[in-house]
């Protein structure tokens, strides 16, 4: 992989175009432009979309070609997670419901079916034990790796502060306004980018880990 792809300056890099791209989509593009731009089904959805979905298949290939249960099974995790981020970034729940399928009152409307509910709460059952799973296994190691400034774990903590930014837009008297808008949906999708940058930055030092573990296993 080229280097700059697996270091900490294209993750550096990235958070300083942010805010110049805030900028000049907000108020250097025609309104038509920049109005397009951050609809529901407008391109910065459809490219945040795209990169989560670019991650979650890097995740699947990592699946299928290491001999690692270990990295099987934390890709296997990570990529069910990524899947729920996809779909909940693609409104996806629109398609039955209205409410979040995240809050209790889907749960209590009396109009939603039996099954759906049932099914809803089987997919976040697993998702919370897929988190509980990698929370248990990698938060410890991660404070060290974060110490370390390994760009897998700084492109994560840059994903989630981004994605902070951007929940904060939403709720707040920001998301009125054009500006707030800008910000949340150029922050999704920076964090969307951030998850593929964090996965294809630790794929290399899980090969090597796994071409250690065989060699000395000969």
């Amino acid at each position: 992989m080229n280097k700059c792809w697996s270091s900490n300056y294209i993750n550096i890099l990235l958070l300083a175009l942010l805010p110049i791209y805030i900028i000049v989509h907000a108020y250097l593009l025609p309104a038509a432009i920049s109005g397009a731009g951050i609809a529901d089904a407008g391109y910065i959805s459809i490219i945040t979309l795209t990169f989560v979905g670019c991650a979650i298949l890097s995740l699947l290939i990592l699946i299928f070609n290491t001999e690692l249960d270990t990295h099987k099974l934390t890709a296997a995790a990570a990529a069910y997670v990524l899947l729920i981020y996809l779909l909940r970034e693609a409104d996806v729940h629109r398609l039955f419901t209205l409410e979040h399928v995240t809050r209790w009152k889907f749960y209590l409307m009396q109009e939603v079916p039996l099954w759906q509910k049932l099914f809803a709460a089987a997919v976040f059952i697993l998702l919370a034990a897929c988190i509980l799973y990698l929370l248990i296994k990698y938060v410890r190691s991660l404070w060290n790796k974060l110490r370390k400034s390994e760009p897998w774990v700084l492109a994560l903590l840059l994903w989630f502060v981004v994605l902070v930014i951007s929940q904060l837009c939403d709720r707040s008297g920001l998301n009125e306004t054009h500006i707030g808008r800008v910000i949340e949906e150029c922050s999704e999708c920076w964090a969307a980018i951030y998850l593929f940058l964090s996965v294809i930055q630790i794929i290399p030092d899980l090969k090597l880990n796994t071409e250690f573990r065989t060699s000395s296993n000969r």
